[in-house]
């Protein structure tokens, strides 16, 4: 069968492109299928008019468009993408005459919702979509109804969606790698942070505002440590990659897995300069040792808040004297760039916390000059979380609320803080 995997058109001026990790798995996991990809995003100009050459081109009898996110989620300025999203399934509805899947963590965020906004939907792909989508590929070729599918969205003879039912959690070890091939990588090469990398799946934190437990279960399910390593030459020595970063919610949790995948890259010589994302609680000068010598030239913390109340509020794994000490340790082994996000004004925010963040940030950028990177963030208010239940107590969305529309929440006791904050943002350019 031809396969069309298409990611989702991000609309102009959408800032730097992503690889999409996400496809390049997908087609890993079509053995038997003829399996072309397009990004719109890289596609320059008129990318609905390159979308459609290569959909003409090509001619697949089955489409996957990947719709990783919804809009810029957690950020000041919030940006949708459903409108592009819209552009891009027009494009492949009019220029294809086989059936259109969706999937990808914005669409399984908000699945009912989207299947029901779009009829021109055929098939959504839920969650974790290696398998989901290979079964689906597998039962339209064969001319069978897909409907033993898990995690599978269709319509009925009506139109109206219907879900067969989640599927279990993927065995990474049973997958193979992303063909990073799927896409020439020059485009995606000049990002800062490089090309993703994923060491495991799952995340055992709780913090109330994300939907990664959701989207891949609280258990970790890791890769082989010799497979990541295995990735990263494959990106360096064939495909030209000059750095990467690893995707995980947290890389060094648990960290067992995390010191077994640097020593299998220093042992494979799969060094290139990355980032991460870290958590604060349990971070030791050896790890970071460790992680420098394996190519770690930036950590990217995401402490949200600088109060106790608050990172208790949000369901942080970290207090203020564990920020404070990570950030000591970072600073004073002098090899790394470090990042922060914060957020404004986050559930159980106080005058004193927020005052306390802005001298932490003064003395970070002090201390270390351009190499101490902040972003000052709200907080979207996503379905599958915890921040929705709260939300809805402090009555800022009810029960019927649409979250495909964007929700910022903002404490409304500490209001002020969050618009003192934007000025003082736009006082200093951003």
């Amino acid at each position: 069968m031809r396969i069309a995997l298409v990611q989702s058109w991000l609309g102009q001026g959408a800032g730097e492109p992503v690889f999409p990790i996400g496809l390049a798995s997908l087609a890993a996991s079509l053995p038997g299928h003829e399996v072309r990809a397009f990004d719109p995003n890289v596609a320059g100009a008129d990318p609905m008019a390159g979308l459609a050459r290569f959909l003409r081109d090509f001619s697949p009898e089955l489409t996957g468009i990947s719709l990783r996110n919804i809009d810029s989620t957690n950020t000041r300025v919030n940006v949708s993408y459903l409108p592009p999203f819209a552009a891009t399934l027009e494009a492949v509805r009019r220029e294809t005459a086989g059936p259109v899947a969706v999937g990808g963590a914005g669409f399984s965020m908000f699945a009912p919702a989207i299947m029901a906004a779009y009829p021109a939907i055929d098939f959504g792909v839920a969650l974790e979509g290696e398998i989901v989508f290979a079964g689906l590929a597998d039962a339209l070729a064969r001319g069978v109804s897909p409907a033993a599918v898990p995690s599978l969205y269709g319509r009925d003879a009506t139109g109206a969606a219907f879900y067969t039912g989640e599927a279990g959690k993927i065995d990474l070890s049973a997958l193979p790698s992303p063909d990073f091939a799927l896409l020439p990588l020059a485009p995606y090469l000049a990002v800062p942070w490089g090309i993703g990398v994923e060491t495991k799946r799952g995340c055992a934190l709780s913090c109330v505002y994300c939907p990664y437990g959701f989207l891949n279960g609280r258990r970790y399910r890791a890769k082989a440590p010799e497979q990541v390593a295995a990735e990263i030459i494959a990106l360096r020595d064939v495909h030209g990659a000059k750095r990467f970063t690893f995707l995980d919610s947290v890389f060094n949790f648990p960290s067992d897995h995390a010191t077994a995948v640097m020593k299998a890259m220093i042992a494979a010589e799969a060094t290139l300069p990355w980032s991460a994302w870290f958590a604060e609680r349990g971070l030791t000068r050896e790890f970071l040792q460790l992680a420098r010598r394996a190519g770690c030239d930036t950590v990217i913390f995401s402490p949200d808040a600088f109060g106790d109340t608050a990172l208790k509020r949000l369901g942080k794994a970290s207090s203020v004297a564990e920020i404070k000490a990570a950030y000591a340790l970072v600073r004073d082994m002098g090899c790394f760039d470090v990042s922060y996000n914060f957020f404004k004004n986050p559930p159980g925010q106080t005058l004193a916390a927020a005052l306390s963040m802005l001298r932490f940030i003064f003395k970070a950028r002090r201390e270390m000059g351009k190499r101490a990177h902040f972003e000052l963030n709200a907080i979207r208010v996503e379905p599958h979380t915890a921040l929705a239940e709260i939300a809805l107590e402090q009555g800022l969305i009810t029960p019927d609320t649409d979250l495909l529309e964007p929700i910022l929440y903002s404490q409304t006791k500490t209001a002020y803080i969050d618009k003192c904050l934007d000025l003082l943002l736009r006082a200093a350019g951003k």
